[in-house]
């Protein structure tokens, strides 16, 4: 399987493949196909709506009827290439690592990218060796080349030298993934910007095993494309441990500093020292190795503990990228569902040519209750909400057929829930069309503004609409958007399949548990767990007009989260009345 893959540029539509993978490195001339519609005489393919497709090499994106071409072309091959495997790899070779540096100004973007203060020291662990070393500067001399156990300390004069080094080792380990701290905003964007300042722009290069590192930069702007990982190491993936917290935790943490992380999952703390960093250099250069030391071992401890890198590995096969695209939802939920589709023999749809996003949209429904003193409490929690929505009422981008545009409410009144005054619930009598029995209650010479699938938009009587949504079976949801239920939208199908891989590997954790297997209990845990997190991302995906299987507006997206408000405020009214009634008490 594959470890990383990197699409350099060669001619228009024209890339050279470096792939690494669990056999070795290759390189391959690739060119990105792209699919477009034609006569049903010249079609060898079917698009996600039955349109007549066929393959072309030579296009341009302004080229109409184009399907599948706006995909990233390294993606494009590697779901070309390995299809739905989504084995991860199994001979990744991992750096933890962190830097120091004397202390300067606030760590603003200006500030890194000037690189203007010294690295003083560079210290990690490769993992699949079980090394430990520390290249640190000594320019008073004091300490000695030093093996003890599996850890190595490598004392240099000056900074160019301790650089140099490092560059040197990154040749030698050739890591596939280095793993940090805040490294995707300080480390890595410092250390690429100190090493042009003190060893020269072209040096910079060697921490790239193809010699190819820059800088993510706006064609358009020529700024820094992405703040939060500024920098492209091509053949070395970078994960930022801090940012996989903050994705995977679900957790609010107190303080998001690796001291109070590592104290809280792992029991470590940093080494504790008095007055500044740089005082601590200058005085206890012995005590600085074991405060660089100790930032890394907890890196490692916490990895132990949460297993985010395997994780990272899961989904980010599952999605056909490389890891350090796994904090980006959209990539790893395009590259899965359009995998499954093409092995289905159906090309993906294009994205939408000019994207636009709704202001604001109806999110998740919460309830504020009333403070007060109650006899009875009753509070709830439904499974897999979302997902269930989707599949119950096949919302998807190609089974839309249109929705109902108010007449009567602005439409920010339209989502906002009735609440009693008194009692702090919900009003269930709200008038924004809440399914087809909420039409069936208007009058039905009432006419109404709908909007198809392609925003064109007509006058119909309610009743006339009833009958129209009946005659197809189509479903309705909360915001008055209706669906076709003759056949399975892609999103409904990949959420049936994603719940039956994730029962199946639940089922083979359990039994790998009772069988004394815990190895093998963790692995299938955390591949249920990869499928738990593709289940319930899949709705945030929807609300992205980039995302492929998305619509303008939030469309979609408004119809899950208002239809997820209807069920919950209907389901507990009905529990509260319910519970009130054997009570004998009033609501």
């Amino acid at each position: 399987m594959y470890k990383k893959c990197f699409a350099e540029y060669k001619s228009y539509n024209k890339y050279l493949i470096h792939l690494w993978t669990d056999e070795g490195y290759s390189t391959s001339e690739w060119s990105s196909p792209a699919y477009i519609e034609c006569d049903e005489s010249e079609a060898k393919y079917k698009g996600l709506n039955g349109e007549p497709l066929k393959k072309i090499y030579k296009w341009k994106r302004d080229m109409g009827g184009l399907h599948f071409h706006d995909m990233s072309p390294y993606q494009n091959f590697l779901i070309d290439k390995y299809g739905i495997n989504d084995e991860p790899s199994t001979t990744h070779k991992e750096i933890f690592f962190d830097i120091e540096i004397e202390m300067g100004d606030a760590l603003t973007p200006e500030y890194i990218q000037s690189a203007p203060k010294k690295v003083t020291s560079i210290a990690w662990y490769f993992k699949q060796e079980d090394e430990w070393k520390i290249i640190i500067l000594d320019p008073k001399q004091q300490l000695q080349p030093t093996i003890n156990g599996n850890k190595e300390i490598i004392p240099v004069y000056n900074e160019e030298l301790l650089l140099s080094k490092f560059l040197t080792y990154m040749r030698e380990l050739d890591p596939d993934i280095l793993i940090g701290y805040n490294s995707d905003y300080f480390d890595i964007p410092y250390l690429y910007y100190r090493i042009q300042n003190v060893l020269g722009e072209e040096m910079v290069e060697y921490l790239s095993p193809i010699l190819k590192v820059k800088e993510k930069r706006s064609f358009r702007t020529n700024e820094i494309y992405d703040s939060k990982q500024p920098i492209e190491i091509a053949g070395v993936e970078s994960l930022d441990y801090m940012r996989l917290h903050k994705k995977y935790s679900w957790e609010d943490e107190p303080s998001w500093k690796l001291d109070a992380l590592g104290e809280k999952y792992t029991g470590l703390n940093k080494i504790e020292y008095e007055g500044s960093l740089d005082r601590l250099f200058e005085e206890d250069i012995e005590k600085f190795i074991e405060y660089n030391f100790r930032d890394v071992e907890i890196l490692v401890e916490l990895d132990k503990k949460l297993e985010y890198l395997a994780l990272t590995k899961n989904l980010s096969h599952k999605g056909k990228h490389n890891y350090g695209e796994v904090y980006h939802n959209t990539v790893t939920q395009d590259g899965a569902i359009s995998a499954y589709l093409l092995s289905e023999g159906i090309i993906p749809p294009p994205k939408e040519k000019h994207p636009q996003k709704k202001p604001g949209y109806a999110g998740g429904y919460l309830f504020c209750p009333k403070a007060g003193v109650y006899k009875y409490m009753f509070d709830e929690d439904l499974t897999s909400l979302y997902p269930c929505i989707i599949m119950s009422l096949n919302i998807g981008k190609e089974t839309m057929v249109g929705r109902i545009i108010s007449n009567t409410l602005p439409e920010n009144l339209r989502y906002r829930p009735y609440m009693n005054a008194e009692t702090g619930l919900p009003i269930p009598s709200r008038n924004n069309y809440l399914g087809l029995n909420d039409l069936k209650k208007k009058n039905p010479q009432e006419e109404l503004t709908i909007e198809n699938a392609k925003g064109k938009r007509t006058q119909i009587e309610v009743g006339n609409l009833i009958n129209l949504i009946e005659d197809m079976e189509m479903a309705v949801s909360a915001n008055g958007t209706f669906f076709r239920t003759d056949k399975q939208s892609v999103l409904s199908i990949i959420l049936d399949k994603w719940f039956n891989e994730r029962v199946k590997y639940k089922n083979q954790m359990k039994k790998a548990y009772k069988a004394g297997n815990a190895e093998l209990g963790a692995s299938f845990h955390l591949k249920q767990y990869t499928m738990k997190i593709l289940l319930n991302s899949l709705y945030g995906a929807t609300a992205l007009p980039t995302f492929r299987y998305a619509m303008n507006y939030a469309i979609l997206s408004e119809a899950i989260t208002l239809s997820g408000w209807r069920i919950i405020q209907e389901s507990a009214l009905a529990a509260n009345r319910h519970i009130n009634k054997l009570m004998e008490t009033e609501i």
